[in-house]
């Protein structure tokens, strides 16, 4: 991977947690005492492996020091560090290791006399300016927009794992595809899995597969998609809904590329790259006990927020006319007034929530494209006789699944909170939900919550 100025980027790439920029992970191993006193080594990436036999990467003649003493695994949240059974045993301070993650420096006492200080020495990476408004198929004009694009082009053709988070609608399925393309596993398969629509009893048997009669009805072995996706790209859509007893599963595909499907004793390899998308606070969840801490961080190696649409209101007419164009109704003129409604609205939805509208106001066949057309926007009669909308028939499942759920979830919630004057307490009492559930979806949709 090239920089602007033409260097190589060796290392592994990650999102710095303060400042969002790119860096490089780099530690440099010193011996500072003992009888190799003086040897310095880099460490990029992967496994190294310390000890006096001539097949370690780096070999030290203490004969204190075991043949096969100690492995360092350098990642994005750290270095890992692991004694390998070693005689005179590994130490960090007063303590003898088994295995511990260390995101700092860390001063080892090895065997009886070499002491080895190991520090990172992280470098930013120069991100070249992006050039077009177009990744992939995602689309963006404004500053924040390319500068995600940029961010994600240097990262593309690396094996670096992504986790992009940012509101529904917002296109974070686009810019995983745009990735897989621009990486060098486009010609292997692109597999979305939405953790979110599959049914939490089949999620394990879906995603990493299950052998025959590993439960009732497993009447045949099934191939899971974690191995559809082996040589290419597995996106993770809304990975904030995995249970959590299933993400030792995928935290084994991290680690150590490697699947073990239902039913089955052993594990077998693959490989592929892991993508994930959310809208949800995954630290909020890691906090909780409801995301475990440590898929989290390999997860989040690179981590990029993509911001809503209302942070980029100067894309709106640019997304109306591309709407229009690809509905083959480029021709309809969208009166200033109209325009200026668009731009007005905060749009909850996001980009998919601006497309819906300009599908549904073209679907009237009239120009009168405004929020008011928006079919997410359904009061409770649309849905009183227990049908989907006629317009909503054309949509993906997905998305039409999205909109119905949203719509009477802001309903619900809207009548919840008049029934019980504002009392969020009371109400989520009565709703059988967590009072943190409520306080999420009141700022999610805006809703006025009045405590007179």
């Amino acid at each position: 991977m090239s920089n602007e100025d033409g260097t190589v980027t060796k290392g592994l790439l990650y999102t710095d947690g303060d400042t969002g920029t790119l860096k490089v992970r780099h530690y440099v191993l010193s011996v500072v005492a003992g009888p190799d006193a003086g040897l310095e080594r880099r460490l990029e990436s992967g496994t190294l492996m310390i000890g006096t036999h001539e097949h370690n990467d780096i070999v030290l003649t203490d004969p204190t020091v075991s043949r096969y003493h100690m492995e360092i695994q350098v990642r994005a949240e750290g270095i890992r560090i692991s004694d390998l059974d070693s005689t005179n045993g590994s130490y960090l301070g007063e303590t003898r290791l088994g295995s511990v993650m260390v995101r700092g420096r860390a001063r080892l006492l090895v065997g009886g006399d070499t002491r080895i200080e190991i520090a990172p020495a992280d470098e930013h990476v120069q991100v070249a300016p992006f050039r077009t408004d177009y990744f992939g198929r995602a689309f963006g004009s404004s500053k924040p927009m390319t500068d995600l694009f940029a961010l994600l082009s240097q990262v593309a053709p690396t094996d670096t794992t992504v986790l992009l988070q940012g509101e529904t609608g917002t296109g974070k399925e686009l810019l995983a595809e745009a990735v897989h393309a621009g990486s060098l596993r486009a010609d292997g398969p692109f597999v979305v899995v939405d953790c979110g629509a599959i049914p939490r009893d089949l999620v394990g048997s879906e995603l990493f597969g299950h052998a025959k009669g590993a439960f009732t009805g497993a009447t045949y072995a099934k191939r899971g998609l974690a191995d559809e996706a082996n040589g290419g790209t597995l996106f993770l859509d809304e990975i904030g809904e995995l249970p959590l007893d299933l993400q030792p599963q995928l935290l084994r595909i991290l680690e150590k590329k490697e699947v073990r499907p239902i039913g089955e004793t052993r594990p077998h390899k693959v490989d592929l790259r892991v993508i994930a998308a959310t809208n949800k606070d995954l630290r909020a969840l890691v906090k909780r006990g409801e995301f475990r801490e440590d898929l989290f961080f390999r997860l989040a190696v690179v981590n990029v927020v993509v911001p809503p649409l209302r942070k980029r209101k100067e894309e709106i007419p640019q997304f109306v006319r591309m709407f229009m164009n690809e509905l083959g109704k480029g021709d309809f003129g969208i009166p200033e007034a109209i325009m200026n409604q668009l731009m007005e609205h905060d749009w909850p939805g996001n980009v998919r929530e601006l497309r819906n509208v300009v599908e549904r106001g073209l679907s009237l066949a009239t120009a009168e494209i405004t929020p008011d057309t928006d079919p997410d926007m359904m009061d409770e009669d649309n849905l009183a006789d227990g049908r989907v909308p006629a317009e909503m028939m054309d949509l993906p499942f997905k998305e039409a699944k999205g909109m119905l759920v949203e719509a009477f979830e802001r309903e619900y919630l809207t009548q919840l909170l008049e029934r019980h004057r504002g009392n969020i307490s009371r109400a989520a009492q009565e709703a059988g939900i967590d009072r943190n559930y409520i306080h999420r979806l009141v700022k999610k949709y805006d809703i006025p919550v009045d405590r007179g």
